[in-house]
């Protein structure tokens, strides 16, 4: 297990196993692919699906708490990856991983809230004003809607700054290669999409479905970019291990 986990197997492992994780809570998270699926535009429906599956919500939120640290950890092994100071790529991954490590902290805070709104559920009862126990998780719910929203346009331009970042360490255009540049081509997508959703004119399940899409595209480059770490690729692997 020490060998297995040496250099650099620990930050790629961590990027392959917290997409897997990651994946699996998200198809079994309530409200969303497999479990009481909801309209994610009908706030009660959605609220609903999550208070009904009240343990499955709270065991699938930690797991995917546990999925985006493990994700973070990966990606920040890149902040050592050789290269000139100053350079253009070098500076834009750096500044990239730290966009990252906020992005995913927004996440996990979306996540909060909404565990915050299944805890406010179970435990209605005893809230001082049991009979606004329902406002207050449209309140709840609408707030962690405004942070996944903010979680969206960040990770958008951090997957710009970190796949421009390592794809510019490339000589030429292998897979990780290509994977990088389909991670920034899959924020940039991302950024425009936010951009042009805010526009009173768009149909807010057309901004849904292209992020919803622009994440899974960017999760498979991850996914390809992850496993180029666990090869060992030399472009994605500090050069002191």
């Amino acid at each position: 297990m020490g060998t297995m986990l040496s250099g650099h197997r620990a930050p790629g492992l961590a990027i392959v196993g917290g997409l897997a994780v990651l994946t699996i809570a998200l198809l079994f998270y309530p409200g969303g692919w497999l479990v009481d699926p909801s309209d994610p535009l009908d706030f009660q429906e959605t609220i609903d699906a999550m208070t009904g599956n009240d343990n499955l919500t709270h065991g699938l939120s930690f797991l995917i708490v546990l999925a985006a640290l493990s994700i973070a950890y990966g990606l920040f092994s890149f902040w050592r990856l050789s290269g000139p100071a100053g350079s253009l790529g070098h500076s834009l991954l750096r500044f990239g991983i730290l966009v990252n490590l906020f992005h995913y902290g927004i996440y996990i805070l979306t996540l909060g809230m909404r565990d915050l709104l299944v805890a406010v559920h179970q435990h209605r009862d005893s809230l001082a004003a049991p009979e606004q126990a329902d406002q207050l998780l449209l309140v709840l719910h609408a707030a962690s809607g405004g942070l996944h929203y903010s979680f969206v346009t960040i990770s958008s331009i951090s997957g710009i700054l970190v796949g421009i970042g390592l794809a510019r360490r490339f000589s030429s255009l292998g897979l990780s290669a290509a994977a990088c540049w389909v991670f920034a081509l899959a924020g940039t997508a991302g950024l425009i999409n936010v951009l042009v959703g805010q526009q009173a004119e768009v149909n807010p399940e057309a901004f849904i479905m292209v992020s919803n899409v622009v994440l899974f595209v960017a999760a498979a480059a991850l996914l390809v970019i992850g496993i180029g770490v666990l090869r060992g690729e030399s472009e994605l692997v500090p050069e002191d291990d």
